[in-house]
């Protein structure tokens, strides 16, 4: 951004805009981005789920609640009075080996895993904020373009106006041209409220007042380049954050498996028995060491490690699933934005210059009355639609690029 420029910038709703156009380069783009992973929704609800996660990790105990008893002796008052008459006791169970561990580091890689997926979401809301700031730097290209056809046509009316005037002239060109000036001003003012309800809808996205106006944009006047798909198909599996996700999933998956085998494991409960008369007198302690036997459930418990290991492969598959998926819509996006470029480049080029040299021409002979107004109109439409594609293949392929940089990101 240049000196003018800043100076000219009114702070709105987080975003910094001017009164000229702004071009929609990637800084502008960036902090379209940022604002909407701050306000949208789906963002605030995957932070509030990581955060959970978060919690989840310290809600884990290594000791379980320790039990206290109290139990009354009924018998004779000679034997209460020579064993004790009240039972009080305490029983602790004994971690078991690996167990806590094991619960720890599932719920870790099920916190990472949803930090990973709150990226996706947040890239996701980006790219839907740039996305409708590509639409709308195309409705101002194309309004922009719009207005000069609605010059040149008055223009033309006017030269049709005076000719028509002479005796030998004729009026139907006169006629002509105006309605297809009425016609074209009638499709400049749709463009425009088309434009107001793409402002409107950016701002739904980023939570701005409906309201909040936005300056003129304008997309790069040449095609951004392209990445490579095999080296950005390469850079999946460190940089998606959805892979990444799964990735975390998997490693959940194989400590349940740890857990499931420890849980296959006998159980061991340490209890103090202390015998007391209710007279006020000590009579005894006894310790004593309790174990589970959980050979009577070994089918269960192999049941749910064998559950917990098809479980890991169903994560690993979807894993290898999800890579392919991905890598797919990376060729897709490449080859749009290739696709897109290089047709931008070819209407700005030889197309352009050729439409344009051939309106210049075929406008002169109608000036001198030796071409027919319908080869001027015709021309002119070529020339505008031709303009007016090109702006469009450049948005196509800045569309491409923002749904290849949500799959492999580089910010």
């Amino acid at each position: 951004m240049h000196a003018k420029f800043i100076a000219g910038l009114v702070l709105a709703g987080g975003l910094l805009h001017a009164a000229e156009p702004q071009p929609l380069n990637e800084n502008f783009l960036s902090q379209l981005r940022i604002e909407a992973s701050r306000s949208h929704p789906s963002v605030v609800a995957g932070k509030l789920r990581a955060d959970a996660a978060a919690l989840d990790i310290h809600s884990l105990r290594l000791w379980d609640d320790p039990m206290v008893g109290l139990g009354v002796m009924a018998a004779p008052r000679s034997m209460r009075a020579d064993q004790g008459d009240l039972v009080i006791g305490v029983e602790q169970a004994l971690p078991k080996p690996g167990m806590y561990e094991a619960k720890r580091r599932k719920a870790e890689a099920l916190q990472r895993a949803e930090v990973a997926t709150t990226r996706a979401t947040l890239l996701a809301a980006g790219a839907l904020a740039a996305d409708d700031a590509i639409e709308l730097a195309l409705a101002d290209e194309s309004i922009h373009l719009q207005q000069t056809q609605v010059g040149w046509l008055a223009a033309m009316a006017e030269n049709a106006r005076q000719r028509a005037a002479d005796p030998m002239g004729s009026g139907s060109d006169a006629l002509r041209m105006e309605t297809e000036l009425a016609k074209e001003s009638q499709m400049l003012g749709a463009a425009r409220r088309n434009r107001e309800a793409l402002a409107q809808k950016l701002n739904l996205i980023l939570g701005r007042p409906l309201d909040t106006a936005w300056p003129q944009l304008l997309l790069p006047a040449t095609p951004p380049p392209v990445p490579i798909a095999q080296a950005e198909i390469a850079r999946l599996a460190h940089l998606n954050p959805k892979v990444r996700a799964l990735h975390e999933m998997a490693n959940a998956a194989s400590q349940e498996i740890r857990i499931a085998e420890r849980e296959r494991q006998p159980g061991l409960a340490l209890g103090i028995d202390a015998n007391v008369y209710s007279g006020g007198d000590y009579r005894s302690t006894t310790v004593g060491l309790k174990m589970n036997l959980p050979w009577f459930n070994e089918r269960s418990y192999q049941a749910s490690i064998s559950a917990a290991r098809k479980r890991q492969l169903a994560a690993a598959t979807d894993i290898d699933t999800l890579r392919r998926e991905l890598a797919s819509d990376v060729l897709s996006s490449t080859t749009e934005a290739a696709n897109a470029a290089a047709q931008a480049r070819a209407y700005a080029g030889e197309i352009h210059d050729k439409a344009q040299q051939a309106t210049k021409s075929i406008e002169a002979a109608w000036l001198s009355s030796k071409a027919p107004l319908t080869d001027l109109l015709d021309a002119s439409r070529t020339l505008f639609a031709i303009r007016l594609e090109q702006r469009r293949f450049i948005a196509m392929q800045l569309a491409a690029l923002e749904q290849l940089y949500t799959i492999v990101p580089n910010r």
